[in-house]
């Protein structure tokens, strides 16, 4: 109801109550009717629209858990090249840390294959524009599903972060100390060889090449998010399926 109409519905409450014609129960019966006309307009005007808000509101929903799949899919194929970076580096460090124990020097195959991953760094670049858009509009609430909120603020806001700062751990002690210790002790010869199979003999790379295995803690933080992630997929899959 129009802010006139609920005015002119007021007016006429106003003149049957002024009108010196009218008996007291007619009053009362005019009145009823003109207030009871009020409140039903009103209360149809609010449910009309709660009813507009909320389709926008499942609309606003849909779209974003439809874009927010394409976003984790996205992120599932980073994890999953991420993952394999780090299950290398875990074969690899551990290859040259037997090595150097040992005192055996490293074929060329094996230095070839997991050389760079004594320099190369794992960084993981979340798609959670989305999500951080959503999260800061504050329209979090639109997704109806309590469960499924629950899921995607875990994990964006807990197993991505936490799965970052392990990242950056491992990268923080490998341009910090690991790589300076190469480059102050790798030797290229005149031949073209180096003496990089000879470092691992060092007490000093074997502590770096032990302390590899925090990779194993990234590898599980991985393997954490993907999991989420494809839980969270199936969700959405479940919640929009025929539709």
């Amino acid at each position: 109801m129009s802010e006139h109409d609920i005015a002119k519905h007021t007016k006429a409450v106003y003149t049957v109550w002024t009108n010196p014609h009218l008996k007291w129960k007619e009053k009362a019966v005019e009145i009823g009717i003109e207030i009871a006309i009020i409140v039903f307009a009103i209360t149809l005007s609010l449910m009309v629209e709660r009813w507009r808000e909320n389709v926008h509101e499942r609309e606003v929903e849909k779209n974003f858990l439809i874009d927010l799949k394409t976003d984790l899919g996205s992120d599932l194929q980073q994890e999953t090249d991420d993952s394999l970076s780090y299950a290398l580096l875990l074969r690899g460090w551990d290859y040259f840390y037997r090595c150097g124990i040992n005192g055996k020097i490293a074929d060329n195959d094996s230095l070839n294959k997991y050389s760079n991953k004594l320099f190369n760094t794992t960084t993981f670049i979340c798609n959670n524009s989305r999500f951080e858009g959503l999260k800061s509009s504050g329209q979090l609430f639109v997704i109806e599903n309590k469960e499924l909120l629950n899921q995607i603020l875990d994990l964006y806001q807990y197993k991505i972060t936490g799965l970052n700062m392990t990242n950056d751990a491992i990268s923080f002690t490998k341009q910090h100390s690991l790589i300076p210790f190469l480059y102050q002790k790798f030797v290229r010869r005149k031949d073209g060889s180096n003496n990089l199979a000879e470092l691992f003999f060092l007490p000093e790379m074997q502590n770096y090449l032990s302390a590899g295995q925090a990779a194993n803690e990234a590898l599980e933080r991985y393997h954490q998010v993907m999991s989420q992630s494809r839980q969270i997929i199936a969700m959405i899959n479940e919640q929009y399926s025929g539709k």
